[in-house]
C-alpha cells in the first residue's frame, strides 16, 4: 500500500529537477510513489525516470500551469498522503523516511515542519507561510487547486484547507531547502510585478 505520493509539477526546469529527482531516488520505497507533471515542457523531457518497480510516474499534459498540474497529481495519487515538491527546490536526505515514521506514528490530517532557505540559509520554523510544500496532508482532506490563478495559488488553497475540519501536527526539524531566489520562478516573478 502506497503511503506518501510525492507531487513534482514540472515545466522548464531541467537540470534543478533531474537533481531533486535524484536525490530522491534512494529514498523511495515500496511505500512511496513519485508522480512528476510534465505542464508542456518546451524543453528536455523526464521520460527516462519512469520506473514501475520504484513506482514513478512521468505524466505529460498541455501547458496550464502549477495548479492544473497539482491538481493532475493529485487525481493520479495512490497514496494515503501527499507531497508537494516545487521543482526548482530539494528535500533532505531523511525527508521520505521521516515522513513515513511521521505517517506511521502520528497520523494527523496535516503534518508540518521547518525549511531551510537555500539562498539565506535561513531555518523557516513554525511556518506561517501560505506554501504547499511545508507539510503533507491526508489525500482525504485536499481541496482543489484554483487552475485560473497564476500565482499565489498557495494562499487560496490554504484558505480552502481551513474550511476543512482536520487535525494537524509540527514536526520540529528541516525537511525541506526553499529555492528562493532562483530568478524568473512563480514567486521571483510574483515579488517583482510580473504576472
Amino acid at each position: 500500500m502506497v503511503k506518501l505520493s510525492i507531487i513534482i509539477p514540472y515545466y522548464n526546469t531541467y537540470e534543478l529537477t533531474e537533481k531533486l529527482i535524484n536525490s530522491l531516488l534512494p529514498q523511495l520505497t515500496t511505500f512511496t510513489e513519485l508522480i512528476v507533471i510534465d505542464d508542456g515542457c518546451k524543453e528536455e523531457l523526464l521520460d527516462y525516470y519512469e520506473d514501475e518497480t520504484l513506482n514513478i510516474k512521468i505524466i505529460h499534459q498541455e501547458n496550464k500551469g502549477v495548479s492544473a498540474a497539482r491538481n493532475k497529481g493529485i487525481e493520479m495519487a495512490q497514496g494515503e498522503y501527499i507531497a508537494f515538491v516545487d521543482s526548482d527546490d530539494m528535500v533532505m536526505p531523511n525527508y521520505v523516511d521521516t515522513l513515513l515514521v511521521l505517517i506511521n506514528t502520528r497520523q494527523e490530517d496535516i503534518i508540518y515542519f521547518n525549511w531551510l532557505d537555500i539562498n539565506t540559509n535561513d531555518v523557516v520554523v513554525r511556518p506561517c507561510n501560505p506554501a504547499v510544500w511545508k507539510a503533507i496532508y491526508k489525500k482525504e482532506i485536499l481541496p482543489r487547486f484554483d487552475e485560473t490563478m497564476k500565482a499565489r495559488e498557495d494562499y487560496y488553497f490554504q484558505q480552502e484547507l481551513k474550511k476543512v475540519p482536520h487535525t494537524r501536527y509540527y514536526y520540529d526539524k528541516v525537511l525541506y531547502i526553499y529555492n528562493s531566489g532562483r530568478e524568473n520562478s512563480l514567486s521571483w516573478k510574483d515579488r517583482n510585478g510580473e504576472l
